[in-house]
């Protein structure tokens, strides 16, 4: 009469085994599925056409981000240009964050003009590595978009790296 309990005692940890992997699976923070991906393939095409606009804008952008401490935010800062490579004033910027191992962690800011094409914000960076910047400009009617990658590191690294 052992057989049946045997039986089920199999059944019963194959059911919480796969109870288990199931609850590792959904919670993996690695895993991220581009937001609006089934619209942006819809509207290839007028992505496609914001790459020829950014193209004929001819304006240019550098992203920097400053060294981090744990736990607490870090300034973004976006430089833009214009087609002559002079500093691009008053725009309207704002900034997609998001860490390249964490894809589905997303920040979105609206930066702070500080004059000369600097924008700054500040914004949840708190793991060290690469990160993706998506910035989007506007003025007037003209409409800039990019996307840069920085590295973010802690603000001890940085000092022990100059020797300070």
């Amino acid at each position: 009469m052992s057989w049946p309990i045997g039986i089920t005692a199999i059944l019963g940890a194959t059911v919480a085994a796969n109870l288990v992997m199931m609850r590792i699976a959904n919670n993996d923070p690695s895993f991220s599925v581009e937001p609006d991906y089934y619209k942006k393939a819809v509207f290839y095409d007028s992505t496609m056409a914001q790459t020829h606009r950014n193209l004929d804008l001819g304006w240019g952008v550098q992203t920097f981000v400053d060294s981090f401490v744990p736990g607490k935010p870090t300034r973004l800062r976006v430089v833009l240009r214009d087609e002559k490579a002079l500093p691009l004033l008053g725009a309207a910027v704002e900034a997609t964050v998001l860490f390249n191992a964490r894809a589905n962690d997303v920040t979105t800011a609206t930066l702070t003009d500080e004059g000369a094409g600097v924008y700054t914000a500040t914004v949840p960076i708190n793991t060290p590595g690469e990160w993706e910047v998506r910035v989007s400009a506007k003025r007037d009617t003209s409409h800039f978009t990019s996307s840069t990658r920085i590295t973010a590191v802690r603000a001890t690294v940085r000092a022990a790296g100059t020797g300070r």
